[in-house]
């Protein structure tokens, strides 16, 4: 059974927000956007608690109920029949929708949908699935998936005392395997003798101690008193003496010695190994087919990168594996990982009204085809900087290293002269795209995700080759396919686009050396270089990247540019060529 939409109205910073939801499903955005609010109407949806505060409805008004909406999905012949979902499912799809509406100072009101559409809607027609029932709503308390909270902002040591719900969950296992052991049988037979002998109140020391509170009591009440001692080892074994010991070359010291980071990466191994060992011991076990959902927020924090990284990596194994979904927010690009299937990313803002809404993109990056949705994931295992394109305010992409340290190093010019801002140059992310091959797919994906940007490449139209062999038609044809790509791609969402007249170095004066290091040489050239000693269509290509006013308006639209290229074999590849038609490599969802 796994959680594929939910649905947040009027709760807290969210006015309203739909979200789908995968194995791995992960929120970014600035600061004060709701990502944290997700996290916790999810908790909230599945409390016990039955009315809401005042202060948790959105912008404090209460004449707009609270409300939660979810859809399940996978569901097997076991878990409806374990969790007495038959009357509740939604009969056309064999869904689990089910929503909680919070009308303040009133009790919440639980139901599922039978039938009807799969919207998220708030009528009362189809919704008339009894999910109440029970002490406290304990029948849909029962169905909902146990949701393990990792909040960000708090002394991570809170989540290792006795009282926590992990350590609880360390003391469960504890018990479910001690209870097995033939010594602790035998120890519990014994320690009912033992009860038993100290109940039978055959002591004379007990039999005045209680006459005496008997004496006490008797002007209020006739009823008798008797003290009898209820001894329940195992809870005392595991409750007051189980404590993780770390071994460190020899030396063992306890859990609350270790850093943040550890015991924050602690907490997760003992959700897995609780779920692997339900998995392999109590999996006929009433309940223990439950869904676990884990709630955290920023997994990087307290970590080393390193250990990011390997947290990383096993949170999302564990996810890929089916041992529980995962829903976090995080402010780091190294914890964005699409390169497998069932994992989403999902980019919360806010409009000119401060209310939130969301872009969202999934692992089957919009249904690019197979050979390009390989290149888009090579380039990420290769260069994970790419990944800053989701949290970037501006994006400048380009083909190479070269570029990447020419437009940062004359940014930084511009930002000394006082011509750009500090706080735009700050929040723009530059971003090598590894050749125009790779770049045309990567603007797919920005498009879809409503990332504005602006696309910096070659144009590479020459007539001779590296060898200085003269170029063909055929080949030709290919650069003008692909600079037409890229241009569609951008007017596409409208999105800037500059070109260099055939690349970076022809752009460079006739005192600039290549180099066997080509990024090298760019950063070696540049770094002192004045303002106004740079090359004038490079510098306004990069005031035009960083949105700084030119005095005359840069067109380097491809029917613009082609005026500029004149020779026969051109001339024939140009007249002989026609573009690809804009569905077969446009991809919009």
């Amino acid at each position: 059974m796994k959680l594929t939409k939910l649905t947040i109205r009027n709760y807290k910073g969210i006015k309203e927000l739909s979200l789908n939801i995968e194995n791995i499903s992960l929120i970014i955005g600035p600061n004060n956007c709701s990502k944290s609010t997700v996290l916790q109407a999810l908790v909230q949806f599945s409390s016990s608690e039955k009315k809401m505060k005042k202060d948790l409805y959105h912008r404090h008004i209460t004449s707009e109920p609270i409300s939660f909406h979810a859809t399940f999905e996978n569901l097997t012949p076991e878990e409806i029949e374990m969790h007495g979902l038959k009357k509740s499912m939604h009969e056309p799809t064999g869904k689990f929708i089910v929503r909680s509406i919070y009308k303040f100072d009133s009790d919440v009101e639980r139901v599922s949908k039978l039938s009807g559409n799969e919207d998220h809607d708030m009528d009362q027609e189809h919704w008339e699935g009894k999910m109440g029932g029970g002490k406290g709503g304990t029948h849909f308390l029962n169905v909902f998936p146990e949701i393990i909270y990792i909040p960000a902002v708090k002394n991570a040591s809170d989540d290792i005392k006795d009282t926590s719900p992990y350590m609880k969950t360390l003391s469960t296992l504890y018990k479910d395997v001690i209870k097995n052991l033939d010594e602790y049988k035998e120890a519990q037979a014994k320690t009912e003798l033992l009860q038993d002998k100290i109940n039978a109140h055959d002591n004379d020391q007990i039999k005045y101690f209680e006459k005496e509170v008997q004496g006490f009591l008797k002007e209020v009440t006739e009823t008798k008193i008797k003290f009898n001692v209820d001894i329940n080892p195992l809870d005392e074994i595991v409750g007051t003496s189980l404590k993780p010991n770390f071994d460190y070359n020899g030396l063992e010291t306890l859990l609350d010695h270790q850093g943040s980071g550890v015991q924050r990466t602690f907490i997760l191994s003992i959700l897995k190994g609780f779920k692997m060992y339900s998995k392999k011991y109590r999996s006929e076990e009433k309940g223990v087919g439950r869904p676990l959902i884990i709630a955290i927020e920023e997994p990087e924090l307290y970590l080393h990168p390193h250990l990011a990284r390997v947290f990383k990596d096993t949170l999302y194994s564990l996810a890929d594996e089916g041992f529980f979904q995962v829903l976090g927010t995080s402010h780091s690009p190294n914890f964005i990982d699409l390169s497998r299937s069932n994992r989403t990313l999902a980019k919360l803002s806010l409009d000119n009204e401060k209310n939130v809404f969301a872009h969202q993109v999934n692992s089957d990056i919009f249904g690019l085809p197979s050979q390009e949705k390989d290149k888009f994931q090579a380039l990420l295992k290769f260069n994970p900087y790419v990944n800053e394109i989701f949290f970037a305010e501006n994006v400048i992409l380009v083909e190479g290293d070269t570029e990447v340290i020419a437009l940062k190093l004359i940014g930084e010019k511009l930002l000394e002269a006082g011509e750009l801002e500090s706080d735009i140059y700050n929040r723009t992310s530059v971003v090598n795209c590894a050749g125009k091959g790779t770049m045309y797919v990567v603007l797919n994906v920005l498009n879809n995700f409503g990332v504005k940007y602006t696309c910096i490449h070659d144009y590479d139209l020459t007539e001779y080759n590296k060898k200085n062999e003269k170029r063909t038609k055929k080949a030709l044809k290919g650069v003008l396919t692909l600079n037409h790509k890229i241009e569609s791609l951008c007017k596409a969402r409208n999105n800037k686009k500059a070109v260099f007249q055939h690349t970076f170095e022809a752009e460079m004066p006739e005192d600039y050396e290549k180099g066997t290091s080509k990024s090298f040489a760019a950063y070696d050239y540049l770094k002192e270089k004045r303002l106004e000693n740079l090359p004038h269509r490079l510098l306004n290509i990069v005031r035009f990247a960083y949105n700084i006013s030119l005095d005359e308006e840069l067109n380097h639209d491809n029917e613009n540019i082609l005026m500029y290229y004149n020779w026969d074999v051109l001339e024939e590849a140009i007249e002989e060529w026609s573009p690809e038609v804009d569905e077969d490599y446009i991809i919009t969802v």
